[in-house]
């Protein structure tokens, strides 16, 4: 039943989930992981290589990247949004650093997975990489500021 509840929720909330038909988003869901993540603790690191994308179930994420003065925030992230993705989509390196503010609970979805469903629903592949490009654009012209 809980799993019904998230499928149900993560569709609400997120345009990705939202472009899979109710088998696409359990199949996707069986394949993911809870993390509980400590206050202050980096949950992916600009540069590193970019395994798995997250989903917000509780908390806040803030992001950030290195720029000419330093560590420049670009987002908040809350309930129900994903990042990560453009790691996972283009094999590309993380462009940005991203942390817990006080405790976050995330769904991960590993890039093994979400290709083996992302080949089954362009529309899902599309909503991800639509909201990746706008990120980056938004990521550059914050750290250009």
């Amino acid at each position: 039943m809980a799993t019904e509840l998230d499928l149900n929720e993560l569709a609400k909330v997120s345009h990705l989930f939202e472009a899979l038909d109710p088998p696409g988003r359990k199949a996707l869901l069986a394949l993911s992981h809870r993390l509980h993540v400590a206050a202050g603790e980096v949950i992916c690191r600009e540069g590193d290589p970019g395994g798995e994308f997250f989903v917000i179930t509780k908390g806040e994420v803030l992001v950030s990247a290195d720029a000419l003065e330093g560590q420049k925030e670009i987002a908040h992230l809350g309930h129900g949004q994903f990042f990560g993705e453009m790691a996972v989509l283009n094999g590309d390196k993380r462009t940005a650093t991203c942390s817990a503010v006080g405790e976050v609970e995330l769904v991960a979805f590993p890039l093994v997975s979400v290709e083996e469903i992302l080949s089954l629903y362009p529309a899902a592949r599309e909503a991800l990489h639509r909201v990746g490009v706008m990120r980056t654009e938004d990521t550059m012209q914050k750290i250009m500021e």
